[in-house]
């Protein structure tokens, strides 16, 4: 184990990491999840987190996914197609 605990601290060292706790790491792949747009479900799954509180922490991370949410609705589908045919036979 000594072996590894050096190994370790190099690593550190050499890529100039300072005040590395092993909680940055686990708080690093939530962040990364959340900025790729993976629902903060799944990520509160992954992270073991009992309530979705614990898991909004790194909602603010991820800006875009509201923008996103929006957008939804300026998507056009077949079925706002079928709305707009209505609304300009209803207007002939």
């Amino acid at each position: 184990m000594q072996e590894v605990k050096t190994a370790w601290r190099a690593l550190l060292v050499n890529a100039k990491i300072e005040n590395f706790r092993w909680h940055d790491m686990r708080h690093d792949f939530a962040s990364q999840l959340v900025m790729k747009g993976v629902d903060l479900n799944t990520v509160r799954e992954l992270m073991c987190h009992e309530s979705m509180t614990m898991t909004m922490r790194y909602a603010h991370l991820a800006p875009e996914s509201k923008l996103n949410a929006v957008q939804v609705l300026n998507r056009r589908t077949k079925g706002s197609k079928i709305i707009g045919r209505i609304r300009q036979a209803q207007n002939d």
